[in-house]
C-alpha cells in the first residue's frame, strides 16, 4: 500500500475525519469483555424481594432464573464490513500518489487511507448508537438473529422504569414557563431501587434544563432557599461527551453529563446518537460491554477469535480480488436492571 508524504491536501482531508468519543461507553459499560463463543452468557441482576414488571427476553434469549438473577444468553450484535483494494487505490489517488508511492506518514493517517480506520470508525459508530438506543429505549431493535429471524434485543428492565412525559400532568421541558425538570428528576430518582449518581442527555435538552427558573436558583439562605444546580465552570468545550454540572435538589444528588456527539447515517443524513428529549439515569459500572467470538475459516472448519475487532487481507482467485475485512461482535448489556430509568422530557 502506498504512503503518503507531505500531502497538504490529504493532512486536510484527514482532519475532517473526528474520532468517535466513546465516554458514554466507558462510564456506563466500563468493561470490555471479548469471549471465544458465538453466544455471551451473563447475570443480570434483580432486586431482592421485589416483583417487579420487567420487559422480557423471551423472544431473544435463553433465560434461567437462580438466586435472585436471569442468567441468559444471546448473541452480540455483529458488524462485518469490507473494502477492496481497487477502493482503496482509488482513494490513494485522490491525493496524487499511485500504489507504488513511497514515503513516510502519521500511523493513524496510513490507516485511515489503507481502508482499516474507515472501517474501524464505522464500528464505532455502530456500537455507541446501539449503546444509546439500549440506554434509551431498553432494547437494541433487530440486533439478534434468532430461530423466527431478526429480533430484537430487550433487556429485562421494569417496564416503569420508562417514562414519557405527557404535557398535561408533567410538562414538557419546552415549555419554559411551566416545565418542572427538578421535579420530574427527584420523581425518577425516588422511582428507581437503585439510585442513580449521574444522568445524561443531548446539548439540545440540557438547554431547555438549564434555562428553567428552578435550575439556577442562586443561593438566598435568608429566604430559605438553596442553590439546586452548581455549574461546572472547567468544562472543556471541544469534549462531545462532558459533565455539566451537579443537581443537589431535595433527596438528589446526581451529576449531570451532555452528550453532543453526532454521526452520518448511510444516506449521508446527520443524526444524533442521543436524541433529543431523552435523560439516562443510572450509575458508572452498571453495564458491560461484550465482545462475541468472531468466526474464521479455516482448514477443515471454523475457529472463533477471541478478541474486540479482527482484521483480515482476504485474496480470492475466481473472481480475482483482494480485500479488507473488518469484524467485530459488540453487546452492551445492561446488566443492573434496576439501575436504569429513561425518561422522555418533549
Amino acid at each position: 500500500m502506498a504512503l503518503i508524504k507531505d500531502k497538504i491536501s490529504f493532512v486536510r482531508s484527514i482532519g475532517t475525519i473526528v474520532d468517535v468519543d466513546m465516554g458514554v461507553v466507558d462510564k456506563v459499560f466500563g468493561n470490555a469483555i471479548p469471549v471465544s463463543t458465538s453466544l455471551i452468557e451473563y447475570d443480570t441482576a434483580t432486586v431482592s424481594g421485589v416483583l417487579p414488571d420487567y420487559n422480557s427476553f423471551r423472544n431473544t434469549a435463553n433465560v434461567i432464573s437462580k438466586d435472585g438473577k436471569d442468567t441468559v444468553k444471546i448473541a452480540p450484535v455483529n458488524f462485518n464490513n469490507s473494502i477492496s483494494k481497487d477502493a482503496i487505490d482509488a482513494e490513494a489517488m485522490k491525493f496524487g500518489e499511485n500504489i507504488y508511492g513511497d514515503g513516510i506518514v502519521d500511523a493513524r493517517m496510513e490507516a485511515m487511507l489503507n481502508g482499516v480506520g474507515k472501517l474501524h470508525l464505522n464500528a464505532l459508530v455502530g456500537t455507541k448508537k446501539i449503546a444509546y438506543e439500549a440506554l434509551t429505549t431498553f432494547k437494541i431493535a433487530k440486533g439478534y438473529q434468532g430461530k423466527n429471524g431478526t429480533e430484537d434485543i430487550v433487556f429485562p428492565v421494569p417496564a416503569a422504569n420508562k417514562e414519557v412525559l405527557d404535557g398535561t400532568t408533567h410538562k414538557l421541558w419546552s415549555d419554559t414557563t411551566n416545565a418542572t425538570p427538578l421535579v420530574d428528576i427527584q420523581r425518577a430518582f425516588d422511582a428507581m431501587l437503585i439510585k442513580p449518581t449521574f444522568i445524561i442527555m443531548n446539548s439540545a435538552t440540557y438547554a431547555y434544563f438549564i434555562a428553567n427558573a428552578n435550575v439556577l436558583t442562586a443561593d438566598n439562605t435568608s429566604a430559605g432557599k438553596m442553590k439546586n444546580f452548581y455549574v461546572n465552570e472547567n468544562v472543556d468545550g471541544t469534549k462531545y461527551f462532558y459533565r455539566a454540572g451537579k443537581i443537589i435538589y431535595d433527596n438528589v444528588i446526581v451529576d449531570v453529563y451532555v452528550e453532543n456527539g453526532v454521526y452520518k447515517d448511510k444516506t449521508g443524513a446527520t443524526k444524533k446518537y442521543l436524541e433529543d428529549g431523552y435523560v439516562i439515569y443510572t450509575n458508572a459500572g452498571n453495564g458491560d460491554l461484550y465482545y462475541g467470538g468472531i468466526p474464521k475459516a479455516q482448514q477443515g472448519g471454523v475457529r472463533n477469535v477471541r478478541a474486540i475487532f479482527d482484521v483480515d487481507e482476504v485474496l480470492t482467485i475466481d473472481p480475482p480480488m483482494e480485500k479488507v475485512v473488518y469484524r467485530t461482535a459488540p453487546l452492551p448489556v445492561l446488566k443492573a436492571n434496576e439501575g436504569f430509568y429513561s425518561q422522555k422530557t418533549f
